[in-house]
């Protein structure tokens, strides 16, 4: 019987070692998730689409918030930015989180940015959104949304006062396509000549499959939804990290193993030895 509790005890020290190493891994591994960048146009040219976009905006937030999360899954996040004289973020948090804003709330959140309206700084908002987007800790799937017509009407020294608007309105020389290299992004009503414009500067800059640009006609039936659950799939260099991982927690456990069942053979032994000396000792009595 003592054997048996040696025995016992020894493989629940063995079975414990094994889950706390494991659990150090999980502890190290970042759970995939998405990162999503809800930006929309808060300026005067966008007015009169801006309610309209708004309530798009809303449902799909909507729509991000209702993707049920398992407990051993990454937490999305979602950031919404307006794109206006001086664009900024007016909202970061984990999707779980949009759940406690309304439609009303947004209307109302816009609405107090009346005083940002008279320019349109695109370039400046989609820097904004390449920083957000790749913030630390990096996501794996990166997404925006941007609801905006695409004018550029930058403030020129003031707030209030903008550079004049050239139609069909570019990109400039500066504009950050590199940043938007792993970022899937759709826009929407946007004007068709502004369209055509936008389509070649990213197809030029290779990146004509990542911008999904949409017209005013298509933005009013075109569907959103929300992105799909991360996956992370493993990169070469992590599956021969993962390799070297697990042949390193092996030859721990095996150690480990072998200590104690050496430890346990010596322990039988010397049990053995005084059972035999105590034998001997009654037969000279």
């Amino acid at each position: 019987m003592k054997t048996m509790k040696i025995i016992t005890m020894a493989v629940m020290v063995i079975a414990a070692v094994a889950i706390a190493a494991q659990d150090s891994f999980a502890e190290k591994r970042v759970r995939p998730f998405n990162r999503i960048a809800i930006m929309l146009d808060a300026s005067g040219s966008f007015k009169d689409r801006r309610m309209e976009a708004v309530q798009k905006a809303s449902e799909l937030i909507d729509k991000i918030s209702n993707v049920q999360s398992k407990r051993y899954e990454g937490k999305d996040e979602v950031i919404v930015i307006s794109l206006d004289s001086i664009p900024e973020t007016i909202w970061s948090g984990a999707k779980e989180q949009l759940r406690n804003e309304s439609l009303q709330y947004w209307k109302q959140r816009f609405e107090a940015r009346n005083d940002y309206q008279y320019c349109t700084d695109i370039e400046n908002g989609f820097i904004l959104a390449a920083q957000e987007l790749h913030k630390e800790p990096q996501a794996t799937n990166l997404y925006l949304f941007a609801f905006t017509d695409l004018i550029n009407e930058p403030p020129a020294g003031s707030a209030t006062k903008c550079q004049p608007a050239t139609l069909p309105s570019l990109p400039s020389a500066q504009f950050p396509w590199n940043a938007f290299a792993d970022v899937e992004a759709h826009i929407l009503w946007v004007p068709i000549n502004q369209k055509q414009a936008w389509l070649e500067a990213a197809k030029t800059a290779g990146l004509g499959a990542n911008f999904h640009i949409h017209s005013e006609s298509e933005s009013n039936v075109i569907e959103l939804n929300a992105p799909p659950k991360a996956r992370h799939i493993m990169t070469r260099e992590e599956r021969e990290s993962g390799k070297e991982n697990i042949q390193g927690f092996a030859k721990g456990i095996g150690r480990v193993a072998l200590y104690i069942i050496g430890g346990v053979m010596l322990i039988l032994i010397g049990g053995m030895g005084m059972t035999v000396l105590a034998k001997k000792n009654k037969r000279r009595r």
